[in-house]
This record gives structure tokens, sequence and C-alpha cells, in this order.
């Protein structure tokens, strides 16, 4: 009889211990595999590790989207510059909202200052977020600067006609002196302040 206690006593604590390490972990689906990705465990989104603390905004799953590849051709004099996409979005139970995270190589080291030159003057950090899944066509945005990791980004508010705006913040975590080949952007349908911290805990590594 004592024994038989004993077995019940390790398997329910067995069990407790699963549900703990459970609570503080989310499913990260890729393409061909199911894994187990702690909360705030950096993610390798191409050539770049990402790791923020998603679990602010709730329980979520992560997904790694399809990578992307396009010819970059605005600028005649760089006719090769070729730029890739990397996604993967969060999504929270109980609620439409979500995080977005996408990180863009470009080929070459380009310039992040200054504006680009076409319909509208933008920066070319505003350039690289309308390249991403994150800004609806036509929506109005104010743009201010934001530091991110350290770094000096962009924090675009976005205004899409609903009743709560949206957000996207970009920066260069490779930028040296102005100019950078590696983007990392991160999108939000969360109020400001669960999205402030969201921006605020990220880290990214380049691999």
């Amino acid at each position: 009889m004592k024994t038989r206690n004993l077995l019940v006593v390790f398997c329910l604590i067995g069990l407790a211990i699963t549900a703990i390490l459970a609570s503080d972990e989310t499913v990260l689906l890729a393409s061909d595999e199911t894994v187990l990705l702690a909360s705030g465990e950096p993610m390798q989104l191409g050539p770049a590790n990402v790791s923020l603390n998603l679990s602010l905004a709730g329980s979520y799953v992560l997904e790694k989207g399809e990578n992307s590849e396009l010819e970059h051709d605005y600028d005649k004099e760089n006719t090769d510059f070729k730029y890739s996409i990397y996604p993967a979005t969060a999504t929270y139970e109980g609620t439409t909202d979500q995080v977005q995270i996408e990180v863009h190589e470009m080929s070459i080291s380009r310039p992040l200052d200054g504006q680009i030159s076409g319909k509208m003057q933008i920066s070319p950090l505003e350039h690289c977020i309308e390249q991403s899944d994150m800004m609806p066509r036509r929506a109005d945005y104010e743009t201010k600067s934001y530091t991110i990791d350290g770094h000096e980004g962009i924090l675009l508010t976005i205004d899409a006609g609903e009743n709560d705006p949206s957000y996207v913040a970009a920066y260069s975590p490779d930028e040296k002196d102005g100019s950078g080949s590696i983007i990392c952007i991160i999108g939000s349908d969360f109020p400001w302040e669960t999205t402030e911290s969201i921006i605020d805990s990220v880290k990214t590594q380049i691999t």
C-alpha cells in the first residue's frame, strides 16, 4: 500500500512539473516540424536570431511563414540588388490581434538615412516596411524616431480607419556608419502599452 501511494505521489509531481514547464513555452510551427520554443528564446529568421517577449500579450502560437525574394531595382545604380524576406507571425488565444516579425536581408549594404525618391519622399526604413505584409494599402500613418535594441529606428502608428491603430517598428541590427543590410520589422495590433513592451524586449543577433 505504501509503495502504491508513493507511485501516485510521484505521478502527481511529474504532472505538476509538466504543467509548469508548459506554461513557459509556446509552439513554433515550421514548414516541416513542430518544436517547443521557450518564451523569449531566439528564433532564427534568415541571417538573424530574433528574441522578444511575445508572452506579454498572452498565450500564443508562433508560425514561420514562407520566405520570399525579389529583385529590388528602385535604385538604377544597383540592378543586382536582391531583397529576401523571412517572416513569422504570433497568433493569440481569444483575439484576432497578432504580432508579426520579419527580417529583411539586402544583398548589399545600403544607406539608411536620407530619403528615397518616388511618388512620396520616404526614408529607407519606411520603404522596407512597405515591402512587408504589415502595411495596409493606402493607410494613413505617422512616423517618429524610436530606439530599438540600442539602435536608432522608426515607429509607424497606422490608422487603417478602424477604432484602434496598429504599430510597426523597424531598425537595422547591423547598421554601421549610417548603412546596413539587415532590417528587423515588428508589427502589432495590440494596444500601445502592450506593443511598447514587446518592441522594447526585442534583441537581434546576426548569425
